[in-house]
């Protein structure tokens, strides 16, 4: 079964009594077609089957053909193709390059489509761009960038593409100015004013003199605006500026350029030694991007140990290689890294020791001391013996000072505390530590049936949240941003009460190579919804430093005018990089009178002297340190930052401990403690190694 006519070109849907044969298929084909020929075909897998009708009027016949040899004809029927009929509405004229729309009608059968080509061009040839019927009515379509008598076509999608109808159309010619540029030093920024047509994809560039059309070395697209602002280039040398159309790069008008040298010199010490910092003193161009880089003698300009950009200034401060050796400073442009000044410079060999215990019990910390070349980045680490230094082990910065502190691994074994380079994590020193089994400590768990109210309806939860270019790292299958926005977003849809105060900074997540902290909710009742929103909204920014004492102290002007409680939950994976002091932020926060407690939540934090610095900076605010170490106990840690805390003393009277009440136990050593929460005191509190104990509060 299918139509007794069709117009020529559109489909035709055929279908049929019987069952088919794999690979039995469908054809159109005129009556006089031998037996077993064929034109066009579709299998016959499933009815109907959809087969393009010919080109060209006239009568044909559909036969439907067996898949054995020959392909006998096992039916057929005739088919009366109609010519196809259509009509072009467009103006008489257009620009070069200009859009313009064109009103149609026409079959629209599949791959229909109109063109414009120059007067002569041969049947079924067509020209870019043009615009396929099923697209719209009117189509769109751009004027070519050569003016001319040109012809408006409908085209039949099926080959050899017949016209069903035509029009004739004039392409104007355009034209364009550009104004004299003075000469302009290699590398710098320029202007240069023009007049054009500002068609799509026009551009301004700048080319060899005498370069083809396609061969230019830099532009700017005109729709950006007059005057283009262009970078020249590095080489000296006679170029020149054109005005290029967007379609066929057809330039519309030139003017000269000319390209002065450039220069550079430096001035570096004659030795240096291995990893540490040294000041290169320079003078240049300091186009955008220049930059001067270390490297080995032979090495490709392309690759550097180290760089520092001259948009900084001069002198510079660049990390000479971990590796002794002969190396290269270069003054390099940003533009294609040529180099305008190279001077040599000896990298000497450093040397480190360690000081530290033997033996020393696990799960606790040893006392360790260095010389060395204390370099930005060095650490000392604590590995198994015959460990790579890339493996994963407890550690301490040596920028703390001569004098470290490292957490001990939970297993006894056979170590080594290691002096480890930053970059090319190079053993300097090493020394044996055995760590020795150590008793489970004791666990200690505060409760309490009517605990103290950490906070009340008129109270207020400051949330600072980091989102500097640390949070970036991933922590198993998520970034850690991705976790900590998790986290707080359970804190404010969860935890917080009704109605209670909150707002929220970010710091890190609005510029890179930034110190900037932004209040993104004023403290106002907690609406769960709009907190979880903003929150969402938050992505952290490579490179972004973190402004922690900042935030702070921007944060207790966030809260100036309320009476508290007030809690402020710092969230971060990393100190202080903007060279703000937390510490007496926090102590002058706590000395204005604001009642405030100050929680920090560290997220991923290894380093044991970190963890102390924050347990202090805590302790200055009146409040908690939590150290979470995956998306659980971050979690848990700001659940816990807004619970009722409390403190451990010990027989002396000096604070060990601290926790939240019916809160997680926390471990102990064995001995008597005195507990306090609020107004409340627990005395003479017994706490046996390996046991648990619990304390009621009355």
């Amino acid at each position: 079964m299918a139509p007794d006519a069709v117009t020529a070109g559109a489909d035709v849907a055929v279908t049929w009594t019987g069952e088919a044969t794999s690979g039995d298929f469908v054809s159109i084909v005129t009556p006089d077609t031998p037996e077993g020929s064929y034109d066009d075909y579709k299998y016959a897998r499933r009815a109907p089957a959809v087969v393009p009708a010919p080109v060209d009027a006239g009568d044909y016949e559909i036969r439907y053909l067996s898949a054995r040899s020959g392909h006998p004809t096992l039916a057929r029927r005739p088919l009366s193709v109609i010519a196809a009929t259509a009509s072009l509405e467009a103006p008489a004229s257009v620009a070069a390059g200009e859009p313009y729309q064109v009103q149609w009608t026409g079959p629209d059968n599949p791959q229909d489509f109109i063109s414009l080509v120059p007067v002569g061009t041969p049947e079924g040839k067509f020209e870019s761009p043009y615009a396929y019927t099923k697209r719209g009515n009117p189509a769109e379509l751009r004027a070519p960038d050569e003016p001319g008598d040109y012809e408006l076509r409908y085209l039949m999608g099926r080959s050899p593409h017949p016209t069903i109808v035509r029009r004739a159309m004039t392409v104007t010619a355009v034209s364009a100015t550009l104004q004299p540029v003075a000469p302009v030093a290699g590398g710098a920024k320029f202007e240069v004013a023009f007049e054009g047509p500002v068609g799509q994809g026009d551009f301004i560039s700048f080319a060899m003199a005498g370069a083809p059309e396609r061969d230019y070395l830099g532009y700017v697209y005109a729709r950006s605006g007059s005057p283009a602002k262009l970078t020249a280039p590095i080489e000296a040398g006679d170029y020149e500026l054109r005005y290029q159309t967007g379609q066929s790069y057809r330039i519309l008008t030139r003017t000269a350029l000319t390209v002065t040298g450039i220069s550079a010199t430096l001035q570096v010490p004659d030795a240096v030694s291995a990893g540490a910092q040294f000041a290169v003193v320079w003078d240049g161009p300091d186009n955008e991007a220049d930059f001067l880089s270390i490297g080995a003698h032979n090495d490709d300009p392309r690759s550097w140990d180290n760089y520092a950009y001259t948009r900084d200034g001069s002198p510079a401060t660049l990390k000479a290689p971990e590796l002794p050796g002969t190396y290269r400073v270069r003054y390099q442009t940003g533009q294609d890294y040529k180099q305008l000044a190279v001077a040599e410079i000896e990298v000497l060999p450093v040397t480190a020791s360690l000081t530290a215990p033997a033996t020393a019990p696990a799960r606790a910390s040893v006392d360790v001391s260095w010389e060395g070349p204390g370099n930005d980045g060095d650490y000392v680490v604590i590995l198994p013996v015959g460990a790579d230094n890339g493996q994963t082990g407890h550690y301490a910065w040596v920028r703390r000072g001569p004098d470290l502190k490292i957490r001990t691994p939970e297993q006894p074994g056979a170590y080594e505390l290691r002096y480890v380079t930053a970059r090319k994590k190079l053993t300097l020193a090493k020394r044996a530590l055995t760590i020795e089994p150590r008793p489970e400590p004791g666990l200690l768990r505060v409760v309490s049936a009517d605990p103290v109210q950490a906070l009340t309806r008129d109270g207020t939860v400051a949330v600072i949240l980091d989102a500097s270019g640390s949070m970036l790292q991933r922590m198993g299958d998520r970034r850690r941003i991705v976790i900590a926005k998790a986290a707080v977003t359970q804190l404010v849809q969860e935890t917080l009460p009704d109605q209670i105060g909150f707002s929220l900074r970010v710091f890190g997540h609005k510029e890179a190579d930034s110190c900037r902290t932004d209040l993104e909710m004023p403290v106002a009742p907690l609406d769960r919804a709009a907190a979880a929103r903003v929150i969402e909204s938050v992505e952290a920014m490579n490179l972004a430093r973190t402004p922690i004492a900042d935030s702070l102290s921007k944060t207790a002007a966030d809260l100036a005018g309320g009476d508290g409680p007030h809690v402020i939950i710092l969230v971060t994976d990393g100190e202080e990089t903007c060279d703000g002091d937390p510490a007496a932020v926090i102590a002058r926060l706590v000395a204005s009178g604001l009642n405030v407690r100050v929680n920090i939540v560290g997220f991923a934090i290894d380093e044991l002297m970190l963890q102390e610095t924050f347990q202090e900076w805590a302790r200055l605010g009146n409040g908690q340190y939590f150290n979470a170490q995956d998306a659980d106990q971050l979690a848990a840690s700001l659940r816990a930052a807004v619970e009722v805390p409390y403190t451990v003393f010990d027989a002396q009277g000096v604070a060990v401990a601290t926790g939240t009440v019916n809160g997680a136990a926390i471990e102990l050593a064995a001995g008597t403690y005195r507990i306090t929460a609020g107004q409340q005191v627990v005395e003479a509190v017994v706490v046996e190694m390996e046991g648990k104990t619990t304390a009621t509060l009355k």
